[in-house]
């Protein structure tokens, strides 16, 4: 007969082997997808140059001729895939220049906290060392605007003007789309369930041949971004400069816009872009107000009225953007 301190023992060993599969099995299968994501990522290389930003890299990619260059600051959870149709429109006759903030696409991951304070920093860093000439035009969107505004208040010389597509405020608390940053989703879900990769790993094994329809016709850079996002250090990121959104918010209040710079706030007027067969709800009336008092920090500041999109402006109403830019 097994001694009652050894069948207790047994139980417990039991209980304590059933509650660990289940996060052996999550460790096995994110481990198991992440090594052979990146050997599929091999497939895609960059579309541009990796450029160093001190011991890491971020991958930065230009497209066209002309001056000034215009710089794409995307928003958060996003990335310049959703900026294809305003990058097409400007590149017959500006240089455009995307990138990918640390950790996003091909860049390498960088230091925590990811406030906005220290993306504007790495992009400067990046401008600065990968030579693209000045001046540039920023135009950037949600979470971006936070980016763009403090490089603004910092790097003013290096500026001919800004663009700020439906950009994030941070006296905006009304649950607005531009208030609530696209990777909040993401956060959600991050909360229950660890990032496993297994869908990305779907989309690059699957490659060219199993892009959606709306871009199996774009350009390559275009079809590879897609392809190699997002990975779990994507997303770990993502997640990372939610969660700072408190110091992001904190570090614009303190950046003052230049007051003779050139500015653009394109603010949409719905929640989402409406069709023929459905309107939907408009934003609050504070929502307008407070982008156009963006827009009068600067004495060549002015409020644009995207009439027609939803908070994703750049593939809602691309041409109003590039005339904005232009």
């Amino acid at each position: 007969m097994t001694p009652p301190r050894r069948r207790t023992y047994k139980h417990f060993m039991y209980i304590a082997l059933l509650a660990a599969a289940p996060v052996v099995v999550v460790a096995v299968t994110r481990g198991g997808a992440e090594f052979a994501g990146r050997v599929l990522e091999r497939r895609y290389p960059p579309p541009g140059r990796m450029v160093p930003v001190g011991d890491y890299s971020l991958q930065l990619y230009c497209a066209g001729a002309g001056s000034p260059t215009v710089i794409v600051e995307p928003g958060m959870g996003v990335d310049w895939v959703g900026w294809r149709f305003v990058i097409g429109g400007l590149t017959p006759f500006q240089r455009v220049c995307v990138y990918d903030r640390a950790g996003y696409g091909w860049s390498d991951r960088g230091p925590k906290p990811r406030t906005a304070l220290r993306e504007a920093e790495e992009l400067h860093a990046l401008l600065s060392n990968s030579r693209v000439p000045g001046p540039y035009i920023l135009a950037a969107h949600s979470f971006g605007g936070y980016i763009a505004r403090i490089y603004a208040s910092r790097y003013r010389q290096a500026l001919a003007g800004v663009v700020l597509v439906e950009p994030s405020l941070e006296d905006e608390t009304d649950g607005s789309a531009a208030a609530q940053p696209v990777s909040c989703r993401v956060c959600r879900v991050l909360d229950w369930i660890p990032p496993l990769g297994i869908q990305r790993l779907k989309r690059l094994y699957g490659g060219y041949r199993n892009l959606p329809r709306d871009l199996r016709n774009v350009p390559r850079c275009y079809q590879a971004r897609y392809l190699v996002a997002s990975s779990n250090t994507q997303l770990q990121l993502e997640r990372n400069e939610f969660d700072s959104l408190p110091y992001s918010k904190a570090q614009v209040r303190q950046a003052p816009f230049p007051p003779d710079l050139p500015l653009r706030v394109v603010t949409s007027v719905h929640s989402s872009a409406p069709t023929d067969s459905f309107n939907p709800p408009e934003l609050p009336p504070l929502h307008r107000e407070l982008q156009l008092r963006l827009a009068q920090s600067s004495r060549y500041g002015r409020q644009v009225i995207a009439g027609r999109s939803g908070h994703m402006v750049p593939l809602d109403e691309p041409l109003l953007i590039v005339d904005q830019i232009r």
